[in-house]
């Protein structure tokens, strides 16, 4: 029988005989892993469920296991390894993010009637990204350490507006929170920063996606923070993080932006509706690139000291959040090639796919969670 599993320190494979018992999976983890108290999740990222720790002389093929992910939740236990820490710290850094670094710099739109051309600019992965790309996009730019404070001020000085209904948590509470460093930044935050700097911010969402449009996929989903402004400027989102959208003067072809980002021309009348057009193409092509993440797909690990809480998606990492205040959550990175081949169960439908990836892709598409492991010959 073969397995992957994912823990806080990272990811890896077991291999045990096919008729091993939970027990028997149970010693191979600890003994690669050092845990000792631990659950198991296992089953599509989107509905994972907890293993019933008490069957331990049940095979583990009866379980189901063969072929799955298992996800290991500590309970309340620390590792006292050093190296492993350090180790987990550079694998719980979304692998995603740094992906999305490696070749979106080439995702540009030539646009020759203004001489120039159109691109993403692409922030750090330092959680305040969705900041530090909204104040270069402004013509006096502002550091992210200045806008969350002017935001926190804001909301003071507006308390009649940003009440807890609006904010999702008390006031005080929320301004708190937003200075911190860590923090990330959202809708509410864009719409907060549009009216502090009177500016409509457009927000492409990278994953989404309509019809064919002129027997061209575009994006559909734009949405705009701050109607009845003057000038409006271009994020973009992939799913956990902002990137911004900037002109640059270029020469022909308008292939390759020459100039420093300090030229950039970041800001555009909102009558100008050719720039949304070019933006949209560009999005386009991030999109054909796959330059987003869906956080349903993602395991999570709460980074707070002492809390060893995993979880799947979005929905789950914000109910966490929420009863515990933790917002310190990052991705368990899967770092091992899944060759499995796997089948959808559902009636009528033709899926084989290798690879965990391909099948979280197949449930993200059709919302088919059920899959059979097409065994080796």
């Amino acid at each position: 029988m073969r397995a992957r599993y994912k823990w806080p320190g990272g990811t890896g494979i077991i291999t045990i005989g096919d008729d091993a018992t939970l027990g028997d999976v149970v010693k191979e983890l600890t003994a690669k892993t050092l845990l000792t108290n631990f659950g198991i999740k296992f089953g599509p990222p989107n509905a994972m469920k907890a293993l019933d720790m008490n069957r331990t002389d049940q095979t583990a093929r009866d379980l189901g296991l063969h072929g799955e992910m298992l996800t290991l939740v500590p309970h309340n236990e620390r590792r006292s390894s050093s190296r492993q820490s350090i180790s987990a710290e550079r694998s719980l850094r979304p692998e995603s993010e740094r992906s999305q670094k490696m070749g979106s710099h080439d995702v540009k739109v030539p646009w020759s009637a203004r001489d120039g051309t159109l691109l993403l600019r692409i922030m750090p992965s330092d959680n305040s990204c969705l900041f530090t790309a909204f104040g270069g996009a402004l013509p006096q730019q502002v550091l992210p350490s200045k806008l969350r404070q002017m935001m926190a001020d804001y909301i003071q000085e507006h308390a009649d507006v940003y009440s807890e209904a609006i904010l999702g948590v008390p006031p005080q509470q929320y301004c708190q929170a937003i200075t911190d460093p860590d923090r990330w930044g959202g809708g509410i935050e864009l719409s907060i920063l549009s009216s502090i700097f009177d500016i409509k911010i457009c927000t492409y969402d990278v994953e989404a996606r309509r019809e064919e449009v002129s027997d061209q996929l575009q994006t559909q989903n734009i949405i705009s923070f701050g109607e009845g402004k003057r000038d409006q400027c271009i994020l973009v989102y992939s799913g956990i993080h902002y990137d911004r959208i900037a002109f640059s003067y270029s020469e022909y072809p308008y292939t390759d932006a020459m100039l420093p980002p300090e030229m950039d021309r970041t800001t555009w009348p909102v009558e100008d509706e050719e720039v949304l057009t070019k933006a949209a193409e560009l999005v386009g092509k991030l999109h054909g690139a796959h330059y987003f993440t869906n956080m349903d797909g993602l395991v999570l690990k709460c980074d707070v000291d002492g809390c060893g809480w995993i979880g799947s998606g979005q929905a789950e990492g914000q109910r966490h959040a929420e009863e515990t205040g933790h917002t310190q959550l990052s991705e368990i990175v899967d770092t091992q090639t899944d060759a499995i081949l796997r089948k959808c169960n559902m009636r009528g439908c033709e899926f084989i796919g290798q690879g965990d990836s391909a099948a979280r892709r197949h449930s993200h598409d059709t919302g088919h969670e059920n899959y059979s492991v097409i065994e080796d010959w």
